[in-house]
């Protein structure tokens, strides 16, 4: 017999205000943030967080999905409002850098920072399969170099993710993004 636990009313008012303080410090300052200053927000312990969440990548499943999925919905519908293949793609990379460097819990997601976080990495799958698709349509407009390919891609974003954490990153690391990007397409 498969039953469900229910619970106590204290016990769901703990999980209710480590779920709010675990959203509100993640978007803060990243999925690296440490646990035990969401408890300690929360006003349970560290232990409470634990039994309730298993780990850091539970807590992130538990919290981060449904935002991180939201906000790269939104990207991809403006992304595909664009008129040519050219300008989708654009506007893919410039979107998602403009996640990494205003987001850090998204720029995390994107950086697959937490490889046990499925639920979360499910989300950045589909953002990648756009950008996958993206790339295969300037390449049958002709538009983008074969030789540049959605791994191109994903390593400009690796890069821009990375630039974006760093204090010590060369304060021109999106010209040089954005450089790489403009030499991607062809002439035509």
């Amino acid at each position: 017999m498969n039953e469900t636990k229910v619970l106590r009313r204290d016990a769901r008012d703990n999980v209710a205000r480590i779920r709010a303080a675990a959203l509100e410090i993640f978007l803060a300052k990243g999925l690296d943030a440490p646990l035990e200053a969401i408890a300690r927000s929360a006003g349970v312990s560290a232990g409470t967080l634990y039994n309730r969440f298993g780990s850091r990548e539970g807590l992130i499943d538990a919290v981060v999905p449904d935002v991180a999925g939201a906000r790269l919905h939104e990207l991809g519908q403006r992304v595909l409002a664009k008129t040519s293949p050219r300008a989708r793609l654009e506007a893919f990379v410039d979107g998602m850098i403009d996640l990494q460097v205003h987001d850090p819990a998204l720029n995390d997601a994107i950086l697959r920072r937490f490889p046990d976080a499925v639920a979360l990495l499910g989300v950045c799958d589909r953002a990648s399969e756009l950008g996958r698709q993206l790339v295969d349509e300037a390449h049958a407009d002709g538009s983008l170099a074969p030789e540049f390919t959605a791994d191109d891609v994903f390593a400009l974003l690796w890069l821009a993710g990375t630039a974006s954490r760093e204090l010590a990153a060369p304060s021109r690391w999106r010209r040089v993004i954005d450089r790489a990007l403009a030499a991607a397409w062809t002439a035509g």
